[in-house]
């Protein structure tokens, strides 16, 4: 953590003087086009200057200090929740585990960045559409690998989209640390089309949705 907040306060310390030696050069090139003196900085003007500059590292590192100090207390306190819930989880029974299990993986459709509605109908403006499915775990480590992976819905996610021309689609997605998402985007869809798929009972469960087919209206 100190090794942090000395990299950030001389970081700073040389932005400062780089900026401050940028506008001496510019200051000094515009003199010299119209061939008047040099003005130079008095010795009060520098001194305010440091000063000034040692007062604004010391506010920074307080506020680094502070967050590290909240970081530290954040994590403390996040440790001691997963320590409790492992506990607790020691007296489930298969199906309980299982529930928490899937409860640790949450599933969302989308489409240009808004949430199919559970009654799988959704209205969109004309243009470039993505539909993208998306796997977010938790991120805490409560359960071993074998719990985890009957927690995830079953085989490739992506695979649970069914019926989905995708005639002039492209593949799309994106991965992250606890977050993916797999899907298909199309440019420059007219209005008058619609796009329709369907998914499986083992999604449409996952999704709390009231039907397995997905219908988006293009105006």
């Amino acid at each position: 953590m100190k090794g942090i907040r000395n990299s950030k306060v001389i970081i700073l310390s040389f932005l400062f003087l780089l900026t401050s030696t940028i506008l001496l050069g510019c200051n000094n090139s515009d003199d010299l086009q119209v061939n008047q003196p040099v003005k130079q900085s008095s010795a009060d003007e520098v001194e305010i200057d440091v000063k000034n500059m040692e007062q604004d590292i010391s506010e920074y590192t307080n506020q680094i200090e502070s967050l590290e100090t909240q970081i530290e207390f954040l994590n403390e306190q996040n440790q001691y929740y997963v320590d409790v819930i492992k506990q607790i989880i020691e007296d489930f029974s298969d199906e309980e585990m299982l529930d928490f299990s899937r409860s640790q993986f949450i599933y969302e459709l989308w489409v240009n960045g808004e949430p199919i509605p559970q009654n799988g109908e959704m209205v969109i403006s004309s243009g470039d559409v993505e539909v993208l499915l998306s796997e977010r775990g938790m991120g805490y480590d409560f359960l071993q690998s074998d719990w985890l992976e009957k927690g995830r819905i079953s085989g490739d996610y992506i695979d649970h989209i069914l019926n989905f021309d995708t005639t002039n689609w492209t593949a799309t997605g994106g991965d992250g640390t606890v977050n993916t998402s797999r899907g298909y985007e199309k440019a420059n869809v007219k209005a008058g089309e619609q796009i329709s798929f369907t998914i499986t009972d083992e999604l449409k469960e996952r999704l709390n949705f009231d039907t397995n087919l997905i219908k988006i209206d293009v105006n």
